[in-house]
């Protein structure tokens, strides 16, 4: 006997109400609803949607069968009708899986058998967590499961692949390096150059989507090119929506198909050469509409979609005559595409106005509500012969607790229901007015086609109810809890949600008109053709949530979280969402019109909604143009070309922001990450300074901040017994940006943050001074709470556009230098809150009175929304003369921070030579971006920089240089911290890096790693002498560009040319007894554990003294096991470098052999911490840069008497001098035998004797060895 047959409505309903308790065996009567799921499932397209909400519903129900079971049979046939059922589906199997409420091993066990496509959809999902790199049992439970996916016959993997492309999803990246990797990716790389057709044709289109790589997109550009497959619309669109623009073979190809007589295609190929970003594009479509009539309109529906240039060029290619009917033509086809667009700015009304609020439905689509309960007035006879049915207001006076008891029809009013509980009841019918429930458990009962108005209900507890059909007017839910519940097409009307939490709950067809929610979480619940109409959500977070065809009129949403939430053909109408977050949610088909949601994922939606538009405005009758007034239609479409120029770039720009910040967050530990999600929150409220009571901290606000729900919750670990207060912001926080190596290729776990804290206005000098005190205590917080380093700069919105930096160091002195810094800012500025920069949305290599005029369009975009574009200033080209001063600041900073500098040398120095592009490098990452480019050395802040780098010294034939920002780049880029899976890269960033780094062949990760392995300190010390090699050699050479350039007349004045000049010769210049310090050598004061002292002593000649260092756990080891760390002819010297080089540290453990005698052991730790604390680092080598103007004078003296000599000697045998100078230098000097004259007036004899000018009597200490017989002396 067949299973018999389902509709997808019928299997809702029967799984809904099968709810077994937990068991070991397959439940009776399942298989056939589970079957009858599957093959609903395998007739109906992935895409689509009209009935999304049953199907939600489905498989809401199988995952709550799927939580109670442990049967293995059970779970099996769940878990693949979920993994089937879409996105939704296969979040709950995912989830089920990280829930480990199944051994990892027996589960294993009952997923080998699942179907290949089954399994990749599982693992896809899985992988979709950045969180499973730090699992590492269920990574490597995961690898297992998708290890054999290589070696899986393609068929078998085809439709899941294609499934992800149709509904708009990307493959996991570490997903698609497997398949790719065996059958699967020979026979696409096969399919795509020899070609397939029908059904075939389309799966291999929507899986080149679903891979999102543009090598795939290029093949099948070139193989419909040259005819082996055979252009299809679908095609075109794919290589129009993947390749990257600028591409000559691609453009080719669409050129080609154009002149085809199938009109079919000529629409996909005016969107694939539009998206190439062609010049020439305008002027195609003013060909087409000219010189070829039938390909007019396809022409026409596109001008549209033309950014601003290429309008220009449309327009002017058109003889002048035929200007305004084209004119008016193009702006009928905006109607079609953005009428909303056009009403914001003619105010016309001709984009459909908002809908009244939808009527209550019972979620079955007709508009009916089918109460299915009678609820009769009792006549004649019932009164007299029978009894009346019972209700709850009859049974309320005489229970506490109701159970299990019928009570249709009830009618409560005007009562408290305090901390009682009804459950097993049928309330279905009823209604309540006015009715305040306290602390109330409802537990499965019935309450459909119920009635609730007026009221509150307080602290509730709502366990799987079905409240289906049922309405709520004006009612208040505070702290209520509800459990899978159903509210299948319920009403909720002027209703108010407070710390309410909806868990596994059914919503389809419900509707929320005209309330509020604050604080509401939904989790694992279906919201399938919910309606939102003028609701307020606020603060509020929607996780692992089905919105699928959801309609949301006059909403608003702020401070709101969609974590893993599908949104698929969703309807957004007059609605808004700011400061939204989206983690791993996806949107796509969804209708937006009349909204402003400036988050990525709908600004993506809205490009490819265009293009969708224009493609069926070209077979549908356009709206008639003159419904505008006289002469506003050029108008309208010249402000529409720049809008959709500036839209599409800030789409790219927040793509690109909302990844990079999503890398740096998963690069810090778990803890760590709190702080960055609540730092805004902190900023903008006054709960940090009430805590740790600063005082005089001005109150503040960030733009377009509202906190969502998870940072509410964060905060309140931290901050428990702390409020924020309400009052009037007195500073406005433009925006956050923190800069530098967060966010890309070069950011550690131990990276710091730096953040331009941005604020408009003047501020007083004590709003001032407290908003720094704020930020410096964020910084000291984040050390002590957090283990992390964080430094934060309050930046005058003013000061940044005009170049004037307050970031507390010499990069606020100088053009050169201050144009480096807003370089380095645009290339490497990472949102965290606030506005967007509009840097962004303008040209590459902008000049001046262009960035202006795009600045005034930028303030006001978009013409639809709020403005969300801020303007940090134009990046100005460095001035060839200031090339030489930049130069200077870059040597005067290499010993603090050479591989910076090394980069920052580098830049200038391609900058000033007049064979490389002048473009700035963030202009050209930017420009990346704008065409679609992919891969770090294109897109990443500072892979792009080293490429560019290694690239120019490569060509100029400087393997030292090419090679030395090698080594500093894997030193920087610290290549153990990248994850793996299968021994693959798991962010195809990082498959980038390695690339770059290694060539495109494979490498195993632990070659990857072990070219990060710490340097040893010969290798320090040989990178050391290159940095010092590059700098000097830079350095003449763009000194000697300049001058045959003509450019010798440097904007430095004679003032910074000294005062760098000595700066710089005190790091690198050699003079005699002088002691060098070593870049890369400065290790913030750490030093070595241990260091231990040796001499080696031959008859006849000068002893060699040898320093090795090591760790802690090496103490016991012998001394040639340690690492070789100096040699030296002499003892002194030997002992000032370690000290100059911040290898010795009081903290170090001195240990010496007997060949160091007569020198003791006592002695030198005694002596070491002498010096140390003689010789402050910062007063001897940081000391103030204008001191370089003075001239130059001996500062401080340590004398050290007979330091070897035998103790016995009664003389002053030998006077070591360790002395520094004014301009930051260390010097030893040693004298034998120095007689009486040094005796007796020692100052006047250094005076006489030093290389260095003895002008005042310098801080002088002398040093004897223990034991010592010597004669003393006076020092002064």
């Amino acid at each position: 006997m067949s299973d018999p047959e389902y509709t997808i409505t019928q299997l809702a309903a029967e799984l809904r109400s099968y709810s077994p308790d937990a068991v070991s065996s397959e439940p009776a009567g399942l298989k056939p609803l589970v079957q009858g799921f599957l093959n609903f499932l395998e007739k109906t397209p992935p895409e689509e949607t009209r009935q999304a909400a049953p199907k939600a519903d489905t498989v809401l129900s199988l995952n709550r069968i799927l939580q109670k079971s442990q049967d293995p049979s059970t779970i099996k046939s769940c878990l693949r009708a979920m993994l089937r059922a879409g996105r939704f589906g296969r979040i709950l199997s995912a989830r089920f899986v990280h829930g480990k409420s199944i051994p990892m091993r027996k589960l294993a066990a009952i997923l080998t058998s699942l179907p290949a496509r089954d399994r990749l959809a599982l693992s896809h999902e899985m992988l979709l967590d950045k969180s499973i790199q730090r699992d590492k049992q269920t990574r490597e439970w995961l690898e297992g499961l998708i290890n054999s996916l290589a070696a899986v016959q393609p068929e078998e993997l085809t439709p899941f692949v294609a499934e992800l492309g149709r509904c708009g999803e990307t493959l996991a990246f570490p997903a698609k390096q497997v398949i790719i990797s065996g059958l699967f990716g020979e026979w696409l790389s096969t399919t795509l150059k020899t070609g397939t057709s029908g059904d075939a044709m389309e799966d291999l289109c929507y899986m080149v989507w679903a891979l999102d790589d543009p090598e795939h997109a290029h093949t099948l550009a070139v193989s419909i090119s040259v005819g082996f497959i055979t252009a299809t619309p679908l095609a075109l669109r794919t290589v129009g929506h993947l390749a990257e623009a600028g591409t000559k073979p691609v453009l080719d190809m669409f050129l080609k198909v154009l002149k085809t007589s199938d009109k079919s295609l000529a629409g996909p190929c005016l969107d694939g050469i539009i998206a190439q970003y062609s010049p020439a594009s305008g002027k195609l479509l003013a060909t087409l509409r000219l010189k070829m009539p039938s390909l007019a309109k396809a022409a026409n529906t596109r001008v549209p979609l033309l950014g601003e240039k290429a309008h220009i060029s449309y327009l002017s290619s058109l003889p002048k005559d035929k200007r305004e009917k084209a004119e008016a033509d193009a702006f009928s086809a905006l109607l079609a595409i953005a009428p909303d667009f056009v009403e914001s700015l003619t105010r016309t009304g001709v984009a459909p106005t908002a809908e009244p609020p939808p009527e209550p439905t019972n979620g079955n689509g007709n508009g009916a509500i089918n109460t299915g309960t009678s609820c009769h007035k009792p006549g004649f006879l019932t009164r007299i012969l029978g009894r009346a049915p019972k209700t709850l207001e009859k049974v309320l006076p005489k229970a506490r607790n109701v159970r299990d008891m019928e009570l249709i029809c009830s009618k409560v009013a005007d009562t408290e229901i305090d901390g009682r509980e009804f459950i097993g009841l049928n309330l279905s019918g009823s209604s309540f007015s006015d009715v305040k429930f306290v602390r109330a458990k409802l537990a499965n009962s019935k309450l459909v086609n119920s009635m609730f108005s007026g009221g509150e209900h307080i602290g509730g507890t709502f366990n799987n109810n079905d409240f289906s059909g049922t309405d709520f007017s004006d009612v208040v839910f505070s702290k209520c809890s509800f459990n899978d519940c159903d509210f299948t097409g319920a009403a909720f009307s002027n209703c108010k949600f407070h710390e309410c939490r909806f868990r596994g709950c059914t919503l389809s067809g419900a509707a929320f008109i005209s309330g509020t929610m604050i604080k509401v979480g939904f989790s694992v619940s279906v919201l399938s053709g919910v309606t939102f109409f003028e609701i307020h959500v606020t603060s509020s977070r929607f996780d692992e949530v089905e919105f699928t065809n959801a309609s949301f009129e006059s909403a608003e949403f702020q401070g709101v979280e969609f974590s893993d939430s599908v949104l698929l053909g969703a309807s957004l109408t007059r609605t808004t969402f700011h400061a939204v977050d989206m983690p791993g949610s996806t949107v796509h088909n969804c209708r937006i019109l009349h909204s402003d949601l400036p988050h990525s994922l709908f600004l993506t939606n809205r490009v490819r909604q265009f293009s969708t538009q224009a493609s069926k405005a070209e077979s549908e009758p356009l709206p008639d143009p003159n419904i505008a007034p006289p002469g506003a239609a050029g108008k309208v479409l010249r402000a529409w070309a720049r809008e959709m120029t500036f839209f599409r770039r800030e789409e790219r720009m927040q793509a690109y922001n909302r990844a990079r910040l999503s890398r740096a967050i998963n690069a810090f530990e778990l803890n760590q990450q709190i702080y960055i999600r609540i730092l805004p929150y902190l900023l903008g409220t006054d709960v940090f300074e009430n805590k740790f009571d600063i005082q005089g901290v001005p109150s503040c606000s960030v733009w377009g901040y509202t906190p969502g729900l998870t940072t509410l919750e964060l905060a309140s670990q931290y901050f428990p017994e702390h409020k924020p207060n309400r009052a009037k912001a007195t500073v406005n926080i433009v925006a956050v940006y923190a800069m530098g190596s967060l966010g890309s290729v070069a950011q550690t776990a131990k990276s710091d943050i730096d953040a331009w804290v941005c604020y408009d206005g003047d501020l007083t000098m004590q709003e001032e001074a407290g908003l720094k005190r704020k930020l410096d205590a964020l910084g000291l917080w984040a050390e002590s709470e957090f283990g992390m380093e964080a430094h934060f700069f309050p930046m005058r919105m003013d000061d940044v556009r005009a170049n004037i930096f307050s970031s507390g160091d010499e990069e606020s002195s100088g053009s050169a230098q201050a144009l480096l810094l807003k370089e380095e800012f645009y290339r490497t500025a990472l949102r965290i809150a606030g506005k967007h920069i509009a840097w962004w949305v303008t040209p590459a290599g902008t000049d001046k009175a262009t960035y202006d005029k795009y600045m005034q369009a930028a303030r006001r975009y978009p013409l639809t929304g709020r403005p969300r574009l801020e303007d940090f200033g134009h990046l100005a080209p460095v001035p060839a003369d200031e090339y030489f001063g930049g130069s200077l600041w870059q040597m005067v900073k290499a010993v603090h921070s050479p591989f910076k500098s090394v980069l920052k040398l580098g830049l200038l120095e391609t900058y000033a030579d007049p064979k490389t592009s002048p473009i700035p490098l963030c202009d050209r990452i930017k420009h990346n971006l704008f065409m679609r480019r992919r891969g770090v050395k294109r897109t990443d802040p500072y892979a792009t920089l080293f490429s560019t780098l290694r690239g120019y010294y490569a060509k100029r034939g400087d393997k030292k240089a090419a090679g030395l920002l090698t080594e500093s780049f894997k030193f920087k880029a610290n290549l153990c911290d990248i994850p793996f899976f299968m021994n693959l890269p798991a962010r195809p960033e990082d498959a980038s890096l390695i690339e770059a780094l290694f060539g495109k062949a494979y490498t195993d990760p632990d070659k990857i790693c072990s070219a990060d392995t710490p340097w040893t300190f010969d290798k320090s010390l040989r990178m050391g002498s290159a940095v010092r090699e590059y700098m000097v050699n830079t350095y003449q050479r763009i000194q000697g560009a300049l001058r045959q350039n003509g450019s010798t007349d440097a904007l430095i004045n004679a003032e910074d040319l000294t005062r760098m000049g000595r700066r710089i010769g005190a790091n690198f210049s050699k003079k005699p007894n002088k002691i060098m310090r070593v870049p890369f050598m400065d290790t913030k004061g750490d030093g070595f554990p241990i260091l231990h002292l040796s001499a080696q002593k031959a008859p006849g000649k000068k002893p060699i003294w040898i320093a090795r260092g090591g760790s802690r756990s090496e103490a016991k080891k012998s001394a040639d096991s340690l690492q070789l760390l100096h040699r030296s002819g002499d003892a002194v010297i030997m002992l000032t470098w370690l000290l100059a080089n911040r290898i010795y540290n009081p903290r170090s453990l001195l240990q010496a052999d007997r060949t160091i005698a007569p020198l003791s052991v006592a002695d030198l730790q005694k002596l070491m911490p002498a010096m140390y604390e003689f010789f402050p680092f910062d007063e001897t080598f940081e000391r103030d840069i204008n001191e370089g103007l003075d001239a130059e004078r001996v500062t401080r003296v340590f004398m050290i008497f007979n330091l070897i000599t035998a103790t016995e000697a009664k003389k002053i045998e030998t006077v070591s001098c360790v002395y520094t100078t004014n301009w930051g230098e260390m010097f030893c000097k040693t004298f034998r035998n120095p007689g009486k004259e040094f005796e007796e007036f020692p100052s006047k004899y250094l005076a006489k004797h030093l290389d260095q000018p003895v002008i005042d009597a310098p801080q002088m200490l002398l040093f004897i060895p223990k034991g010592s017989q010597c004669k003393r002396i006076n020092l002064i």
